[in-house]
Order: structure tokens, then C-alpha cells, then sequence
């Protein structure tokens, strides 16, 4: 039995095809769905990061988070200092905080790793090879070994998991030394935020019930609302003109119907006038000067 052949099983998946035998060809396999994506790594922000003019580059601006819409959306690090792997100088973690200076374990993830840095993908073309402390930032890192700059030759960072990796022993850094990174950081919100989670989000307030969705919860809409089909209150409803006091606050296009249902009689009361309804209520209205 041939060995599993880690670059053909890769191959495989990026093309959406499962891998089962090493002896079979790329045309054999089956079409499947190969990833596993959460909703909390999914970006729903992603439009509010800024593709040019990133506001940060200096180290006064260490820890500053970005904001649009009134919705935070990146966070800065100026030199983070990183935290080596126990097992050699060639691999370093994003802990916050630092983490010892004697390594930690590479096989668990650290409770204090972070993750979901911004890469330069999310950035204009001119700024590809830009990092984060130029003059004029992009979202590459910038990395420092006692305070110098590496090459982007001599290292790769997974901006999805934070990690650090030296091309080779002779590149890495040596005992004692300190490694730094200056890097963007996704903090805006991700799909889990707003569909699941525990009674604040979009799917906890909006349920499936048979064929509509309900809710148990206020809703506020502030903006205009356009309905295209019938609406339905069960409950009292009240119009309230809040910005013009002499602005209409019903205005009603086509035919109104008032009826009794099994309950009440169809009736329509205006405060200091009186009440219009079915002859069996006796009602009156009062238009001044002794009339009703």
C-alpha cells in the first residue's frame, strides 16, 4: 500500500475533491465539500477595512483600534514582542501577553494567541509591498530581531493563525534574542456573531416558525419601511409625530376599511371631537356650537 502523499491530498482539496487512494488520479476522486469553516472565522466587516490611508504606523499608536460606522474594526500592535516555540528559534507565537521567555508548547494552542491578522490581500495593489510602520502603511508585517529588520525572504507569518516561521536555523533568531512584529489585527464582527450565539443576535431574534420567522423581542427600525404585502397588528397601535407636531401622522392612499370583528364594535374616536361607529354604539360628535 503506497504512503498518503501529502501534496497530491492538498492538490485535492483546493480543487474541492476528497482524497482516498494514492493511486488514484485527480479525475477520480469525487467532488465534496472539503473545508470546515466556522461562522465565527468568517469576516462580515470585511467592506470597513480600509484598502489605503491605514491610520496607524508609530508606536504612539501602539494598542489603537480603528473604528467606521461606529463599528471597530482593526486594532494596531507596534513591535509586539513574540514568544518563541520550546522547541527551537524558528518559530515564534502572537501571545498577548508575552509569553515565557523559555518557549511554550507548539502542539496546543495558547490560551493567549491571537489571531486574524489583516494581510496585504485586503489592500490596493500599490501597497503589496508596504508594511505596517512605512510612511505610507500597508498590512505587510514588519518583523525585527533586537531591533532589526528581516528580510521577507528569511521568514513567512500566517496572518490567519499568528505564527511566525523562520526560513532556516541560519536566518532564526539566536538565544536571548527578542523578535518583534508590527501587524493589523481583525477585530470587527464575524458570522457567528450575528446569526447564533445566546440571545443577542440576528438568528436568536428572528426564529423559524412553520413558514415565517418570529420573535419574542422589540424591534426598533430607524429609517423608512416599506412592506409589500398585508400587515397584520394584533395589539394596540400608536402613530407618534415626534419631529413636526403639526405633520400628519397617518396618511392612508386608497380605501380604509373599519369593521367589527367578534369582539368590538367598528368604532373611530378623535380626542375633544367625539367617536364615529355603528349605529348600535349611540355614539356622538361633537361639531360645536351645541351640534351632535
Amino acid at each position: 500500500m503506497a504512503a498518503i502523499d501529502s501534496t497530491k491530498k492538498s492538490g485535492r482539496f483546493l480543487q474541492s475533491r476528497r482524497y482516498t487512494h494514492d493511486t488514484f488520479t485527480d479525475a477520480q476522486e469525487a467532488f465534496t465539500s472539503v473545508l470546515d469553516i466556522n461562522a465565527n472565522e468568517i469576516y462580515i466587516d470585511q467592506d470597513l477595512i480600509p484598502n489605503s490611508g491605514l491610520p496607524y504606523n508609530s508606536v504612539g499608536q501602539d494598542g489603537s483600534i480603528y473604528s467606521s460606522n461606529g463599528q471597530q474594526v482593526m486594532k494596531y500592535y507596534y513591535r509586539q514582542t513574540m514568544t518563541k516555540s520550546d522547541t527551537n528559534n524558528e518559530v515564534w507565537f502572537f501571545l498577548v501577553p508575552t509569553g515565557s521567555t523559555s518557549g511554550v508548547g507548539a502542539s496546543l494552542i495558547d490560551v493567549s494567541q491571537q489571531t486574524n491578522f489583516i494581510s496585504p490581500k485586503y489592500s490596493i495593489s500599490s501597497l503589496a509591498n508596504s508594511n505596517t510602520e512605512d510612511a505610507t502603511p500597508g498590512y505587510g508585517v514588519k518583523v525585527l530581531i533586537n531591533g532589526v529588520q528581516q528580510s521577507v525572504n528569511n521568514y513567512t507569518f500566517d496572518y490567519k493563525t499568528g505564527v511566525l516561521q523562520f526560513a532556516s536555523t541560519a536566518v532564526a533568531p539566536t538565544s536571548g534574542q527578542v523578535v518583534t512584529i508590527s501587524a493589523y489585527q481583525y477585530v470587527g464582527r464575524t458570522l457567528s456573531s450575528q446569526v447564533g450565539g445566546s440571545g443577542s443576535t440576528v438568528y436568536d431574534i428572528f426564529k423559524p416558525t412553520g413558514s415565517f420567522f418570529a420573535t419574542t423581542n422589540d424591534l426598533q427600525v430607524t429609517g423608512s419601511m416599506t412592506i409589500k404585502g398585508d400587515l397584520r397588528v394584533e395589539g394596540t397601535t400608536t402613530l407618534v409625530q415626534m419631529l413636526d407636531q403639526n405633520a400628519q401622522s397617518l396618511i392612508i392612499s386608497g380605501a380604509a376599511s373599519i369593521v367589527r370583528n367578534q369582539f368590538v364594535s367598528a368604532s373611530l374616536s378623535i380626542q375633544n371631537l367625539g367617536t364615529f361607529a355603528d349605529r348600535s354604539m349611540n355614539s356622538e360628535i361633537d361639531c360645536g356650537d351645541g351640534y351632535f
